[in-house]
């Protein structure tokens, strides 16, 4: 970046505020989710090690959606700061351009911008693609790994295990399965022996000597079968019978844009392959939205905090505004093809209309409208002025009557 010694003291002060204030993000939604997750580490037995890696994986999603959101919050305290310290009026009278002043703020919202993308396009599908591989993984090694002897064990919604004794080299004894998961029916499994093993990716309990009992829950009609040997899923211990299908966030974005003919998840739900897809590629442009917009409420120097106070409520309420628009645009899409100009049409208007005003000088915030809110703040804080002399008033002449009851 070309940056003069005071362009690099203002985006270095800006990038300051922006990466804490999107850590602070990133942390808190962190701890949440870990929170959620918490029962992988309590109930199914997995070290802490394992807990922290899959929780991590989640991270570049979850900065990919909180950078514009970091951005806003940096770009507002470094703007405030620089205003309250007169730092602003300052550069701005000793010559220094208009330009000047905005290109680091402007250099950072694209960088901003770049993460992003680097993140939607790149890093955030291929954490979520190891994540459920690993997921996968975890739940495929439930029974070989923290199954207890003796002891009835839930391990997915409506399905109990139950292992007898675990003999020597790796085998099971008195395996027991009860399946549940079906609103249908309800399936029981018994075989003498149990033992894990791996075949083309999938783990497998491979149940010798039993039998499979099948009891309808409509007419409670019962019937068995016996067995040899029945492989069992174990990638299937997940609380639904059906595996579980890959999401869309998990798909490369060259296979979003240029989907596979033999793509299960393409011919079964193409809308989702488009609305992520454009997800994606306009992420980015709410960085660069939220820099412009902000830069055109309140970029000039301002010495009036009241106003200041406006400025920034309405750049920071439009852009929310217009971006939860588009959230719920991006939802739709997946239904409506034709939502998809909106929401290209939405950031890039805000972007145009935005730099017509810098380019121009001209100020988003209007002087005459800043100046009635000056008046109409100046007269609530007199109105609370005036009611707290009255209050002290009053107060002052109970305290003697009360005093002579007592």
């Amino acid at each position: 970046m070309f940056f003069g010694k005071l362009e690099r003291y203002i985006f270095w002060k800006a990038l300051g505020a922006v990466t804490v204030a999107g850590l602070g993000l990133l942390g808190v939604i962190w701890i949440i989710r870990a929170v959620q997750q918490v029962d992988v580490l309590m109930s199914k037995g997995q070290g802490i090690a394992t807990f922290l890696f899959m929780t991590t994986l989640g991270v570049p999603t979850l900065a990919a959606a909180i950078a514009p959101i970091a951005l806003m919050i940096g770009l507002s305290q470094t703007i405030t700061r620089l205003n309250t310290g007169s730092e602003l009026v300052v550069m701005h009278t000793s010559g220094a351009s208009r330009m000047t002043l905005l290109r680091p703020f402007l250099g950072l919202c694209f960088t901003v911008a770049f993460v992003i993308y680097l993140l939607h396009l790149w890093i955030a599908p291929a954490s979520m693609a190891l994540l459920r591989t690993y997921v996968t993984q975890v739940r495929a090694d439930l029974v070989s790994v923290i199954v207890k002897e003796g002891a009835f064990q839930d391990i997915g919604k409506g399905l109990t295990f139950h292992v007898a004794q675990r003999l020597p080299g790796g085998a099971l004894g008195g395996v027991f399965i009860l399946d549940g998961r079906s609103e249908t029916e309800t399936l029981t499994y018994m075989a003498k022996r149990g033992e894990i093993a791996k075949s083309d990716g999938e783990t497998f309990l491979v149940l010798r000597e039993g039998q499979i009992q099948r009891l309808t829950n409509e007419t409670q009609q019962l019937s068995s079968i016996g067995f040899d040997s029945y492989a069992f899923n174990l990638a299937s211990f997940s609380g639904d019978r059906r595996r579980r299908s890959v999401s869309q966030l998990e798909v490369p974005t060259w296979n979003l844009m240029f989907p596979s003919a033999d793509d299960t998840l393409y011919k079964q739900r193409p809308g989702r392959y488009r609305a992520e897809l454009h997800t994606r590629l306009t992420g980015g442009l709410y960085a660069v939205v939220v820099g412009l917009v902000l830069l055109s409420f309140v970029g000039n120097p301002i010495s009036n905090r009241q106003g200041q106070f406006l400025a920034f409520f309405l750049a920071c309420g439009g852009v929310v505004f217009f971006r939860a628009i588009s959230i719920v645009l991006e939802g739709s899409l997946r239904t409506n093809p034709m939502l998809v100009w909106p929401i290209w049409a939405i950031p890039l208007s805000l972007i145009a209309l935005n730099v017509y005003l810098l380019a121009t000088d001209r100020e988003a915030m209007p002087e005459r409208l800043s100046l009635k809110v000056d008046a109409l703040f100046n007269r609530i804080k007199e109105a609370f002025g005036a009611a707290q002399v009255r209050y002290r008033t009053l107060k002052r002449s109970l305290l003697p009557s009360r005093g002579g009851a007592a």
